[in-house]
């Protein structure tokens, strides 16, 4: 059975400015570094686990986010929903796969792919990053949505037998959500 990242743990250290609980999702960005470079976008919550998040909450429960590949680069973007929730749909996800795809094949062509650095991943996960936040400045702005990022997206560096935290802070929010390997 193939291995996958699962969420474990997310601790609401500070709920956002908005009126009410928070309603929270998380957007996976997955880069294979070997050729062909295939990657994924994938959208968890909200809904039940992503539910309901007041200041000092945490929730303990398996949910898995991505398959595993060990020289995989991950990158993970926190996002408050505010009326429903902006990257859904066949149209706009199918957007987000295709401009993360294209740029993780241009950055992994200029690095020549394989077994890259940590430095190089990092690179990677950064330009990653950066396509994210351009395509929320369409999707989630007026007039196409609302919701809002909680920090910046974040490269997730792990491997089995590690459970690293990642920390979010922005939109008057503090969050930290912590990944596994199964």
């Amino acid at each position: 059975m193939a291995k996958r990242i699962f969420v474990d743990h997310v601790w609401c250290k500070e709920e956002t400015d908005e009126i009410g609980s928070d309603d929270v999702y998380i957007v996976v960005f997955r880069g294979n570094t070997t050729p062909p470079f295939s990657s994924n976008v994938a959208v968890h919550g909200p809904g039940d686990f992503w539910d309901d998040f007041d200041s000092g909450d945490e929730w303990s429960q398996d949910i898995p986010v991505a398959k595993f590949y060990p020289s995989s680069v991950y990158v993970v973007m926190l996002v408050e929903e505010d009326v429903n929730r902006d990257i859904s749909g066949s149209d706009v996800i199918g957007a987000w796969k295709s401009q993360t795809d294209l740029t993780w094949k241009s950055i992994m062509l200029s690095m020549g792919g394989g077994s890259l650095t940590a430095g190089q991943k990092a690179s990677a996960a950064q330009g990653i990053a950066n396509t994210m936040m351009g395509l929320s400045s369409i999707y989630m702005e007026f007039p196409k949505g609302n919701d809002d990022i909680i920090g910046a997206p974040k490269q997730i560096v792990i491997q089995e037998g590690q459970k690293p935290v990642v920390e979010f802070k922005g939109d008057g929010g503090h969050y930290k959500i912590r990944f596994k390997v199964a």
